[in-house]
């Protein structure tokens, strides 16, 4: 839940410029699975050692349906990763014809969330399309943007959406606190549970997602051309080249870091879910905050194992 200075240039420019004015099913793995390597559990037993921490993995290669789980099944704070879930409903609403995202949000004095994204940095007044609100949700990971999307939707229907898709357990739990309430005693973030997932319901979204058979084939691709404008590649992406495509959403909280979404190279397409928890560490930065090294480390255990023996493609996913 980070800003990102040259974004936050380029999206304020941007803004500026407007004008004011089915049966529940649980989501299981495909059926053709790899047996893990002890190398891949010896790697995430060493990168939970490294952050000291509790991590879920479910990792897939939607090619050959080669996959890799660990904790998989074990619920987990979601954090921003839960806002796949509101974008799920958001363009479920858009494909139904009860949501037009062309349509124009104004943000009120009250409207702005504490926490990451660009909107609590500007005045009030600003109007955004509903669309715009959903590229700040995703990729600057905008916590206003978020709430003006659950105030316009409402998490049961949010909940309701999922479950009839099949992900019974990622859940929408609460708000981001309201940027009126910082420095509050006791702080709204305390015991915070925004949202609740686990790796293989994700891992499983994400593959549908890179499928195309997500609601619908458009929305499918307009999901993963959100989680493609602007993924932090500090995380899952951080040990690969620009060439390797990268669409993705990671979440912060205090003690969890998580990331997920769709690595594209020669070898094909690679889901991968990595969520930490448990995490004390406090004094290092961001970037190399234990947990965010522990994510990266199981990624590149995952693709450096599996690339080995995978053929190339003919052309690269785009």
């Amino acid at each position: 839940m980070r800003n990102r200075p040259l974004l936050a240039a380029l999206l304020f420019a941007a803004v500026a410029a407007v004008p004011a004015g089915c049966a529940s099913a649980r989501a299981t793995p495909p059926p053709e699975r790899a047996v893990a390597g002890r190398g891949l559990s010896e790697a995430v037993a060493a990168a939970g050692r490294r952050c000291a921490c509790r991590i879920g993995v479910a990792a897939r290669h939607v090619e050959s349906g080669r996959s890799f789980e660990h904790l998989a099944e074990e619920i987990f704070e979601a954090a921003s990763v839960i806002k796949i879930a509101i974008l799920t409903e958001a363009l479920a609403a858009a494909a139904e014809g009860r949501v037009d995202l062309s349509e124009r949000w104004t943000m009120g004095p009250e409207s702005r969330a504490d926490g990451s994204g660009l909107l609590l940095l500007l005045d009030p007044g600003l109007n955004p399309t509903w669309n715009d609100l959903l590229t700040l949700m995703i990729g600057p990971s905008d916590n206003t943007a978020t709430n003006a999307w659950i105030e316009r939707l409402g998490a049961d229907a949010v909940n309701a959406r999922m479950a009839a898709l099949g992900f019974s357990r990622i859940r929408l739990l609460d708000r981001i606190p309201s940027l009126t309430t910082r420095g509050a005693d006791p702080s709204p973030w305390t015991n915070l549970r925004l949202g609740e997932v686990t790796a293989r319901d994700v891992a499983t979204w994400m593959e549908r997602v890179a499928r195309g058979d997500l609601i619908d084939p458009d929305s499918s691709a307009k999901m993963l051309a959100y989680l493609d404008k602007d993924p932090s590649r500090l995380r899952i992406a951080r040990r690969f080249p620009s060439e390797a495509l990268w669409a993705g959403k990671t979440g912060s909280m205090r003690g969890v870091r998580n990331d997920a979404g769709v690595l594209r190279t020669r070898k094909g397409r690679f889901v991968l879910v990595v969520l930490t928890d448990r995490s004390t560490a406090t004094s290092t930065s961001a970037a190399d905050h234990p947990s965010v090294l522990a994510i990266a480390d199981v990624a590149d255990a995952l693709i450096r194992d599996w690339s080995r023996d995978l053929p190339d493609l003919p052309e690269p996913p785009r």
